[in-house]
């Protein structure tokens, strides 16, 4: 809970300060909105070093092989990253190069995604 208060201050500030330096340097405005995601990455990353902790305990109780669990957790990281990746683009005001990096961050997932769609295939035809 204490990240989340963080991470709403720093996002609040960064906003407001963001806000103050976009009408006379707007090049260092994007610079503040960068650092601010990469601040609250960090604060997000501790938490999901926790998590990851217990999704490896919950894997090794269940038997759960790391090609379906680790597919999902990449993908989901793939997920945060290209969305604060475009969302940085169109702050500033690249649309384009927002567009692009959403669909390079979906063909990444995807990809990241093929073990899991094989093992599920590989069951499938196991049951036929």
């Amino acid at each position: 809970m204490t990240a989340l208060v963080q991470a709403a201050a720093l996002g609040l500030i960064g906003a407001v300060l963001t806000l103050l330096l976009k009408k006379n340097a707007p090049e260092l405005a994007l610079a503040l909105s960068l650092a601010v995601c990469l601040i609250g990455a960090g604060l997000a990353l501790e938490l999901f070093a926790q998590l990851r902790e217990v999704i490896d305990l919950a894997r090794e109780r269940t038997g759960l092989s790391p090609a379906i669990v680790s597919p999902v957790l990449k993908c989901v990281g793939i997920g945060v990253v290209t969305r604060l990746a475009a969302d940085l683009c169109k702050d500033a005001g690249q649309g384009a190069a927002a567009s692009m990096v959403e669909l390079c961050g979906a063909a990444c997932a995807i990809v990241t995604a093929l073990p899991l769609i094989r093992s599920l295939l590989q069951m499938i035809g196991d049951l036929a």
